[in-house]
This record gives C-alpha cells, sequence and structure tokens, in this order.
C-alpha cells in the first residue's frame, strides 16, 4: 500500500510538471520575445491574467493610457521600463481601431 501511495504521488507530481511547462510555452509562444516581456510577466499578472493582454483588443494610444492608468493605481514597474513596456504592447497587441 506505502508503495502505491508513493506511485500516486510521483503521478500527480510528474502531470504538475508537465502542465506547468506546457503553460510556460504557450506563453512564450502567444508573448512575442523582445524588450518588455519580462516586465509584462513581473508586473501585470501580479493583478490580471496574461489573458487580459491578449484579449482586450486594445490600440497604441490604449495601450498607453492603460499602462499610466494602471501605474496611477500602483502598478510596479519602474520609471526606465514604462517606454518599454509601453512598445513591447503597442507593437504586439495593439489593434489598428476598435
Amino acid at each position: 500500500m506505502k508503495r502505491f501511495a508513493t506511485w500516486i504521488t510521483s503521478g500527480i507530481a510528474i502531470s504538475g510538471l508537465i502542465l506547468f511547462s506546457t503553460g510556460i510555452t504557450q506563453s512564450q509562444e502567444i508573448f512575442p520575445a523582445g524588450q518588455g516581456r519580462n516586465t509584462l510577466f513581473l508586473v501585470c499578472v501580479q493583478c490580471h491574467s496574461l489573458s487580459r493582454v491578449t484579449e482586450a483588443k486594445l490600440t497604441a494610444a490604449d495601450w498607453e493610457f492603460t499602462l499610466y492608468d494602471m501605474i496611477s493605481r500602483g502598478a510596479p514597474v519602474r520609471e526606465e521600463d514604462i517606454d518599454t513596456l509601453k512598445k513591447y504592447l503597442a507593437d504586439n497587441f495593439a489593434v489598428e481601431t476598435k
């Protein structure tokens, strides 16, 4: 019985690792490499899921407004990262018009 419990626990742990690594891989595919991506991952997900970014359908101007709005609400974006994050969001997730 003890051996069976160990086998079940190991199976659950391995399944969790596979699901976690799959989520990371999918995030890397959806969020192109580039300056600003790490800031997005570190800052925005403190309050939002990453799907908020991919489903937002904002223009570049809307992303800029949203970024400054989130900063005014306490998002911990460093001053030197603001322009980089703004450009990353606009370049990768902005729509032409709503």
